[in-house]
């Protein structure tokens, strides 16, 4: 179960890196629209907030899984 909780957790740190990474692509400074209209900062800042919630999530799962494992 461990396995599988610490490969999430890598998926939503993986996630957050790109999403920062895309943001600072496009920081303060105008840069060319991002492809089909879509506001690439937004789109980071969306990506970062989402796996901020996916990490605490993966926490609260972990947390009944110890009680499972207890009982």
């Amino acid at each position: 179960m461990e396995s599988l909780f610490q490969r999430i957790e890598h998926a939503l740190n993986s996630a957050e890196g790109m999403a920062i990474l895309i943001g600072e692509q496009y920081g303060p400074e105008p840069k060319p629209p991002a492809p089909m209209g879509y506001n690439a900062k937004e789109i980071a800042n969306a990506m970062v907030m989402l796996s901020q919630h996916g990490r605490c999530l993966l926490q609260k799962l972990r947390a009944e899984a110890e009680k499972v494992t207890y009982h």
